[in-house]
């Protein structure tokens, strides 16, 4: 039989895990956990979309993710900030939900200076995400296709880049095991700057 991992039975242990599989997912491309489903409402309706994970801040349990300030999913966090984040190792049989409120960081400077002008170029946009177009385009002018934008150049897309900085207050774990599946939820109790964690293990 397959020995089971330290945190099989220890919810401290999961949230270690967690920890450390959200902060590699930022760090490391190949990483299952660069990558994040985030999933909005638009009116009455959920909307999903993969996106990655550009940070966590494991100090105040925030994830923060990259957006063009115009797309669909900003105007809809605007009228409703509730956020849910799913994340999935198919190897490691480990499915992480995340539910929280969402705010808008609009022109934020720290993480546009982190990006290279061959990333900036995607905001260089004129028209705004979804807009129908007769012919297939990147959006961006045709003159950045193989070649980065300058510093000048690509300044201009800081107007239209936003991040959108989610603020967890559940996190549900899964994990598929042949011994027997582990499900826990971390419940993040925040009261003025502080907070805390309730820890509970539920029923797979």
């Amino acid at each position: 039989m397959k020995e089971v991992p330290k945190f099989y039975n220890d919810l401290n242990l999961t949230l270690e895990e967690i920890m450390y599989l959200l902060s590699r997912g930022v760090k490391d491309r190949k990483s299952s956990f660069h990558y994040t489903m985030l999933s909005t409402i638009n009116g009455k309706n959920p909307e999903s979309r993969t996106v990655i994970l550009r940070n966590f801040n494991k100090d105040i349990f925030e994830l923060n993710i990259h957006s063009d300030l115009r797309s669909g999913k900003v105007k809809q966090i605007e009228a409703n900030n509730n956020v849910s984040c799913l994340f999935y190792d198919d190897k490691k049989k480990i499915q992480i939900r995340i539910n929280g409120q969402a705010k808008i960081e609009k022109s934020y400077q720290p993480s546009w200076d982190k990006l290279t002008n061959w990333s900036k170029r995607c905001y260089l946009s004129v028209e705004k995400p979804g807009t129908e177009v007769v012919k297939p385009s990147s959006g961006f002018p045709e003159q950045f296709t193989n070649e980065s934008p300058n510093d000048e150049n690509s300044i201009e897309g800081l107007k239209n880049f936003a991040v959108i900085k989610v603020m967890i207050n559940t996190i549900e774990w899964l994990y598929l095991a042949s011994q027997g599946h582990r499900r826990a939820v971390f419940n993040i109790l925040r009261k003025d700057s502080h907070f805390s964690i309730n820890k509970k293990w539920l029923i797979p």
